[in-house]
């Protein structure tokens, strides 16, 4: 009885709230007449009926009607209609927006937020600065307006327009499992990435990025209802998990409001994912993206029409993509363009015109395609046993057009495009094909001609040009510069009209196939009356001289600065020419003989021929020069024996690249006393090296002197007299300054050591540590640290 009473109160209590309208006359935070403070009425005021947010707030500048947020505004709920448009003062750059919402603390929050709401409308507003954390999950994304499991939203409208700038995503639905939808979310007449007056860059992260979206429309049937959506940095709009019937119209991406080109060119246009989708594009401009439109897993069929793709209002404007239209893993009938002109795509400018990946059927229909670089129609990765056949054209004249498709299905003809490719710029007419596959065309015709083909599936194939395959292709060379070349065998479809030309763009064959001409480079261009044409490939036509080639040589420098250097062709990889003409680098004769002999370094060409007026260059021949050998002796080291009765020298070395060489030492006589290149064993002297090269260049030393050797041998004395008078009063070692690294050692009989020094600096003088030393005898020993080993004897020391 007692939860009976209460709940007839609440229903008592509901009845009396009525709708009312709630002002915001404070741009601050929080309290009396904030935004915060009047959502909360109005959520307290229930949601029978429409409850009206206006605005009124006071001053005549951007900070007065700024209202700048430190945490996340209230939920709304619903029948809630938020005008920033009912704000007395246009301060902003667009007359229709008036309220500036602006996030203004370093935590992450949503601008407006709806959870379970329904009839909810917002308009007027500028959102900017509402981030998400970079290292966030996906649910925990921001946005400037946040929906969640809401339904019957607006956002804008034309002349109530909402701004978004420099926020994660301008109005986002969270991607969350289990799904909640989003559901006839209509928003229109926004701008995204740029600034209030439509003009100035201010990139979103996503302008639109809806999870669940169902049965909504962005855009509308008019272009003033349709969003500006521009410069965002991922997606302009982004629909993921779509389903039923969406709807995305009249929408500008990539251009600002005067339509000059703004390009995201990571960004995708207009992205929509839904396996029970069924959208409906139309009508939008979309320029400067990595992917114009991409739809992925559109399993319910789609519509792409009337869309500027590349291009802007006129149709002249180069805004390309990347990608113009990607169709992805979408596999029920979609169609681009339609059955009326009106229904036509202009698709223009992009790298790719239309990708169609994973995809089958996609009918193509009417469109205007043109200039797109690399192709106007693609196919990727069709599913297993779908094929796309492209359909040909056989003959064109002024009136009549005729050609070859799939039986039962459609051709459309259009006029080519200016560009290279041969893309349908102009729809001509579309026409059924019989049960073998033949249509015609009859009408005046006055223009290039392209085609495509729909075959019974629905699926249209790429635009018809000529191919040329080059695989079996036959070029015969001509000789002795004779004009009887040909290039043959060239296998060529769709085409019946062939012009060859030469490398001076000169025209020098009308047929199929290129007969009698000369050695040259020359390529083909082919096509149809009227119809687009195909450029071959270069081919070369080669001058081939009589087979006289050699097959190796032996050259001879100069040396000894003498005209004596020789070519001598020892064999040829063909038959041997009859007649030889040497000439040198001035183009002078100086030969003609077979060999070349006796002349100086220089570059020699030898010329060939069978005696018959056709020759051919052998080749050309570089005679260098020998430099004589050059003698070091600065790394020489003279070496006297340990006897001192012999000398020997190492480290002499020899500078050239003319060897084996000989060697001679002379003396003064005249006479040979050793020939290798360091001397060894000789006596003392002076003596000359004499250096012969393989080409019998002959090279001298300077005379070197050994006879200083002979004092490196060492005296060394058996006696001192350490008695003060001057006289051999130490042990004087005539030769030990030589020695620089010997070691000196004296010793007495018990093997004591009372002396020793690296080096001779200080004499022996007879004493240990400044004390005389008994007269007697002692012993020394000198090791000389070289081959001679050590020398020891006895040293006696006498008063």
């Amino acid at each position: 009885m007692r939860n009976f009473v209460i709940a007839i109160i609440l229903i008592l209590n509901a009845a009396n709230l009525q709708a009312a309208v709630f002002t915001v006359t404070s741009n601050s935070d929080s309290g009396d007449g904030s935004l915060r403070e009047t959502i909360l009425k109005a959520n307290a005021n229930g949601t029978a009926d429409v409850d009206i947010i206006n605005f009124n707030l006071q001053g005549s500048d951007l900070a007065n009607i700024t209202i700048s947020l430190k945490t996340e505004l209230p939920i709304l709920t619903s029948n809630i209609i938020i005008d920033g448009t009912s704000q007395p003062t246009s301060i902003l750059a667009n007359p229709n927006i008036k309220v500036c919402l602006v996030r203004a603390a370093d935590t992450y929050f949503n601008g407006l937020r709806l959870d379970n709401a329904s009839a909810v409308e917002i308009y007027g507003l500028s959102f900017s600065n509402f981030k998400a954390d970079p290292q966030g999950s996906i649910d925990e994304k921001k946005g400037a307006i946040y929906l969640y499991n809401s339904l019957n939203i607006r956002i804008g409208s034309p002349n109530k327009p909402n701004c978004f700038g420099n926020n994660y995503a301008g109005i986002l639905s969270p991607f969350v499992i289990p799904k909640v939808y989003v559901e006839n979310i209509v928003i229109k007449s926004n701008i995204f990435g740029l600034s209030e007056n439509g003009m100035n860059v201010m990139p979103n992260d996503s302008g639109i990025d809806l999870s669940f979206f169902k049965n909504g429309q962005i855009g509308g049937d008019t272009p003033e209802e349709g969003n500006l959506i521009t410069a965002n940095v991922r997606n302009g709009i982004a629909l993921g998990a779509a389903e039923g019937a969406v709807r995305v119209l009249n929408n500008i991406i990539g251009v600002d409001k005067a339509l000059s080109f703004r390009p995201a060119p990571a960004a995708t246009g207009i992205y929509i994912n839904g396996a029970s989708c069924t959208p409906i594009i139309s009508e939008n401009i979309i320029g400067g993206q990595l992917k114009g439109i991409l739809l992925d897993y559109i399993n319910a069929g789609f519509t792409i029409s009337g869309n500027k793709i590349g291009t802007a209002l006129s149709g002249n404007e180069n805004y390309p993509n990347t990608t113009g239209i990607h169709i992805n893993f979408s596999n029920f009938k979609g169609i681009i363009g339609g059955s009326t002109n009106g229904d036509r795509n202009f698709i223009a400018n992009n790298e790719v015109g239309i990708l169609i990946e994973n995809s089958y059927p996609v009918s193509i229909l009417k469109n205007s395609i043109f200039c797109n670089r690399k192709a106007a129609i693609e196919f990727k990765d069709l599913p297993i046993g779908k094929t796309i056949t492209q359909s040909k054209i056989n003959l064109i004249t002024t009136n009549s057009a005729s050609g070859l498709y799939l039986p039962n299905a459609v051709v459309e003809l259009f006029y080519d495009d200016e560009c290279p490719d041969c893309q349908g710029k102009f729809w001509i007419a579309t026409l059924q094909t019989d049960a073998n596959g033949n249509w015609e065309y009859n009408g005046p015709l006055t223009g290039s001609l392209t085609s495509t083909g729909t075959n019974m599936d629905g699926a249209t194939s790429g635009f018809s040009k000529p191919v040329i395959s080059d695989a079996s292709k036959k070029i015969n060379d001509v000789f002795c510069g004779a004009a009887n070349g040909s290039i043959t065998g060239l296998v060529i479809s769709d085409a019946s009209v062939f012009t060859w030309f030469n490398a001076a763009n000169q025209q020098v064959g009308n047929l199929k196939d290129l007969t009698n001409v000369p050695a040259g480079v020359y390529y083909l261009k082919a096509g149809q009356p009227g119809g687009c044409d195909i450029l071959s490939a270069t081919y070369t036509i080669k001058n081939i001289p009589v087979n006289y080639k050699v097959k190796s040589s032996t050259i001879t420098p100069a040396s000894c600065n003498l005209e004596n250097g020789s070519v001598f062709i020892t064999a040829y990889e063909s038959e041997k020419p009859n007649n030889f003409s040497w000439t040198n680098d001035k183009g002078i004769e100086i030969s003609n003989a077979e060999m070349l002999e006796n002349v100086a370094d220089g570059r020699y060409t030898l010329t060939a021929s069978n005696g018959s007026g056709c020759s051919n260059i052998v080749g050309e021949f570089i005679v260098g020069v020998a430099q004589p050998p050059i003698l070091d002796v600065t790394k020489m080291q003279q070496l006297i024996s340990c006897d001192g009765k012999t000398i020997s020298a190492t480290g002499i070395e020899i500078i050239g690249n003319t060897a084996p060489y000989t060697y001679k030492w002379i003396d003064n006589d005249g006479s040979v006393v050793y020939d290798g290149l360091n001397i060894v064993n000789v006596k003392a002297g002076k003596y000359t090296l004499q250096v012969t090269d393989k080409y019998g260049c002959t090279v001298n030393s300077e005379e070197l002197d050994f006879m200083q050797l002979e004092n490196k041998v060492l005296q060394i004395p058996n006696t001192i007299s350490p008695n003060g008078d001057g006289i051999n009063d130490t042990w004087k070692i005539n030769g030990a300054v030589n020695y620089p690294n010997a070691e000196f050692y004296v010793f007495n009989r018990n093997g004591e050591k009372i002396f020793n020094s690296k080096g001779y600096n200080k004499e022996f003088d007879g004493t240990r540590n400044g004390k005389p030393l008994a007269v007697g005898v002692y012993y020394y020993v000198i090791d000389l640290k070289t081959d001679c080993g050590k020398l020891s004897g006895s040293l006696t020391i006498l008063k």
